[in-house]
């Protein structure tokens, strides 16, 4: 084990996002590596396999964009297009985790192929990027064009034009098959962002040239990599910078589709409209997330009408 695997607070653990920065370098960054987490978000539908590395890249930019929030809050990350993909949407909430769907011409999709990139899943349309700080504060969006072969080409055209941040996304989703046991989603990446110079840092500019081509090195292998930590990437980066990486947080699954939330949202329709969605005496429904399919009786939805 090399000095440097001895201290790295990442380890080669999974579903974990992490922020850091380069010594005396007017640039910050963050990495999130997610395993399991991944998995059952892209597993819980059964997408074409390039509609689910798409998928995954919004989880991921979701997790290293909400986790750089200063307040707690919801950060989602949208897209939608004329193309087999119509919609998809992911969401990282401070504190709990992250969830994904697509919306999919299914066929259309396989179509396009195993390799096919937004050009040909998304087609024209827009991507966007909301900040939600509940309790009735103000959201904000951004929203610009699709533009690029991946969504981490979008969110880098977002902040160049939303933000006026400039700013590098390095992303990688597949599928890992380990010796006696079923393929597994997982995913890497990693987020570069130019800060202003200061006296201590100097120019900003030489800095973000100088970070931007050892970040540019990555690979799509090496983000994956189970036996390969973030920490270890950064540590080949910018051992001779000095990268100075912080304690990470951890990101898991979430959803918010319990029987009670979901009992009082068909409560909220009236009830004509709950009648025509009655079939042999129940009214079924699927979490678009989760895929979790639910059941209610008109009793159990009066109930829930009733605060019960």
């Amino acid at each position: 084990m090399s000095e440097q695997s001895k201290t790295d607070p990442l380890g080669r653990a999974d579903d974990l996002v992490a922020a850091f920065g380069v010594q005396d370098r007017a640039v910050r960054g963050r990495v999130v590596r997610l395993g399991e987490t991944l998995d059952l978000i892209l597993g819980a539908h059964d997408y074409p396999p390039a509609v689910a590395r798409l998928l995954g890249e919004a989880v991921m930019i979701a997790a290293l964009v909400g986790d750089a929030l200063k307040f707690d809050g919801k950060l989602i990350v949208q897209a939608n297009g004329d193309g087999p993909v119509s919609f998809l949407v992911a969401e990282h909430v401070s504190g709990e985790g992250v969830r994904g769907f697509a919306q999919i011409d299914r066929q259309a999709a396989l179509a396009a192929g195993a390799r096919a990139g937004v050009g040909e899943l998304l087609g024209a349309g827009a991507f966007a990027m909301t900040i939600d700080p509940g309790a009735g504060m103000e959201r904000y969006q951004g929203v610009v064009e699709l533009q690029g072969r991946s969504l981490a080409d979008c969110a880098e055209g977002y902040f160049a034009r939303s933000e006026q941040t400039p700013t590098r996304l390095k992303l990688a989703v597949g599928e890992h098959l380990a010796p006696g046991e079923p393929r597994r989603w997982r995913g890497g990446g990693a987020m570069l962002q130019q800060i202003a110079g200061d006296g201590a840092r100097g120019d900003a500019g030489e800095d973000w040239t100088h970070c931007l081509a050892l970040f540019d090195t990555l690979a799509d292998d090496e983000l994956v990599d189970p036996d390969l930590s973030m920490g270890e990437l950064l540590y080949r980066l910018y051992h001779e910078d000095g990268a100075r990486l912080e304690p990470p947080r951890s990101i898991m699954r979430r959803c918010s589709c319990t029987r009670e939330r979901l009992a009082r949202v068909l409560a909220s329709f009236g009830e004509g409209d709950q009648e025509e969605m009655i079939r042999d005496g129940r009214v079924e429904m699927t979490c678009e997330y989760c895929n979790r399919a639910f059941a209610f009786t008109s009793a159990e939805i009066a109930q829930a009408g009733r605060g019960g």
